[in-house]
């Protein structure tokens, strides 16, 4: 099947792993309808030499390309989530109820100008997606323009200050989102509940392809649930009983996607988010989850359809801490990342993407999954339908 990538990423009890997978990996390793957009021109930045405001710059070259600003109205929104609404592991048969896979989510959804109202859901080739929370929307731009995303902390749950950190963009520091304890102050790293900030981006050339955007604001615990055992401090806490980037497990974080004139157009464009959430972090649940988009275990993660003939693309993020590799039944694509050459699976590590493009070719009721076995056990299984 021809195809080329785009340019650029037993039983319940037996499942808590918990500290024994983040183990074996330390040993392993040794040590964007557009939401809310508006395509009016506008000034991008205010600043100084190195900006866009500054003329001479490259940025200001960059961003005069288009002189679009593509303007978003995010909200993080807390919320119970059952990623196994069907109660039932269809590869292994294996069945769950409510209160061994729910927890309270965090995620970012897409509103009308103002925070007015969600924006409906759009699972177009250039949509925002589900919006429904998990994963966020897909925010989407083109090589020239600025991004501007208004941002409001929702987290009536928690109460916990979020952030926004974009990946691919150009940015400042004041625009990054990434808290550092050293550094608490620094606008943007750590909105408070009910508070409000706007990012400003730009994409460059560089910035073509499939990135993240996510939470990377001050460390947060859970408590465990009272009259619960007391479990040992993971040791990725480093002995602060707090978990890095804890709202971005619990579903906070989405896709951001760059185009330019070489973009290939396609009939069908799959967005597909892969992260994990733990025991040791989210103690409400029986086992550690790996989830696609949100969902865990076949008919709760998305089921993706196209035709034969119609030209497809898949893009893949994973974040967290796991290695995974994702592979489809039946099918074969091109690798432009990593291995060059024909695969029918490929490897993501924590941060990374992968887009994948083909003419579709084979017809069929197939399954598309992360191939390490444990990830399976935990959720990463999906339907591919393909018709004629």
């Amino acid at each position: 099947m021809p195809g080329d990538g785009e340019r650029e990423s037993d039983e319940v009890t037996s499942r808590r792993r918990g500290t024994g997978r983040r183990s074996a990996l330390r040993a392993l390793l040794g040590g964007s309808a557009a939401a809310a957009l508006a395509g009016r021109a506008q000034p991008a930045w205010a600043g100084g030499p190195g900006t866009a405001a500054d003329p001479d710059s490259e940025a200001a070259a960059v961003a005069g390309a288009t002189g679009r600003v593509r303007e978003y109205w995010l909200q993080a929104d807390s919320f119970e989530h059952n990623p196994v609404p069907n109660g039932y592991d269809g590869m292994m048969g294996r069945k769950f109820t409510p209160g061994e896979t729910t927890f309270q989510a965090i995620g970012f959804r897409a509103y009308t100008p103002g925070w007015g109202r969600p924006l409906a859901a759009d699972q177009g080739a250039d949509g925002i997606g589900a919006n429904t929370g998990i994963p966020g929307p897909v925010l989407r731009a083109e090589v020239g323009d600025a991004v501007k995303v208004h941002f409001r902390n929702n987290d009536v749950h928690y109460k916990w200050p979020h952030s926004i950190h974009p990946h691919g963009v150009q940015y400042d520091r004041d625009n990054d989102g990434g808290w550092l304890a050293g550094e608490p102050d620094i606008p943007g790293t750590a909105i408070p509940y009910g508070g409000t900030h706007t990012y400003s981006w730009h994409c460059k050339p560089s910035s073509v392809g499939t990135w993240f955007y996510h939470d990377h604001s001050v460390p947060q615990s859970i408590p465990a649930p009272a009259g619960a055992p007391a479990q040992p401090s993971p040791a990725e806490d480093m002995g602060s009983g707090a978990t890095m980037e804890i709202g971005a497990e619990l579903g906070l974080l989405g896709m951001l996607v760059v185009t330019d004139a070489n973009t290939p157009a396609v009939d069908r464009e799959f967005t597909l988010v892969l992260h994990d959430a733990y025991t040791d972090d989210v103690p409400s649940l029986a086992q550690d989850l790996d989830m696609f988009n949100g969902g865990a275990f076949v008919d709760n993660t998305p089921t993706f359809t196209a035709k034969v003939g119609e030209r497809v693309r898949w893009r893949i993020a994973a974040l967290g801490k796991e290695f995974h590799v994702f592979h489809i039944h039946g099918h074969r694509w091109e690798s432009a990342q990593g291995y060059q050459g024909w695969v029918d699976s490929q490897i993501l590590g924590p941060s990374t993407t992968l887009t994948v493009e083909y003419t579709e070719d084979n017809p069929g009721d197939w399954i598309y999954h992360c191939h390490v076995t444990d990830h399976m056990m935990g959720g990463m299984v999906g339907r591919y339908r393909v018709t004629t």
